[in-house]
C-alpha cells in the first residue's frame, strides 16, 4: 500500500499518523525530523518505507508465530492444545521471574509460589 501525496489535504492526512506510524515501527516517537519541512515528495517517500517496514515486520511476526504453532503441534497436539501451551508459555515467561508477582501461576498441573524467593514447587492437588 502505497501513499501518494497529490494535495494539501494528503498531506495534512499524512502529518496527522506519521508520527504515530514512525512509533509503530521503531518503538519510540521521532525527535529528530521536521516533516513540515520535507517536501511532498520526500515525505511520501519517508512515509512509504515506513509502511514498507512495518509490513515486513508484521509478516515476520505472522511467519514466526505460525512456526511456533507448526513445532508444537509436531509433538502430536491439535492446534487448540498447541496455541494454550504457547499462550501459557508466553505467560510464564512474562512473569515467571519477576519477583514482585503476586499471583500464584499455574504451569503444567503445578502451582509455583512466586512469594518465596525459592521458587518452591508445589503438586496442586485435585
Amino acid at each position: 500500500m502505497a501513499i501518494k501525496i497529490t494535495n494539501r489535504e494528503d498531506r495534512e492526512d499524512v502529518m496527522m499518523w506519521v508520527s504515530d506510524l514512525y512509533k509503530d515501527v521503531y518503538g519510540i516517537r521521532p525527535r529528530v525530523y521536521n516533516f513540515s519541512a520535507f517536501s511532498d515528495a520526500e515525505l511520501e517517500k519517508f512515509v512509504n518505507r515506513l509502511i514498507e517496514q512495518a509490513e515486513e515486520e508484521a509478516q515476520l511476526i505472522a511467519d514466526a508465530e505460525q512456526k511456533a504453532i507448526d513445532d508444537v503441534m509436531s509433538l502430536g497436539v491439535d492446534k487448540e492444545t498447541a496455541l494454550r501451551w504457547l499462550e501459557q508459555a508466553d505467560e510464564f515467561f512474562m512473569y515467571g521471574d519477576y519477583p514482585d508477582v503476586e499471583e500464584p501461576q499455574f504451569k503444567y498441573e503445578w502451582l509455583v509460589n512466586y512469594f518465596d524467593r525459592k521458587k518452591v514447587a508445589k503438586k496442586v492437588v485435585s
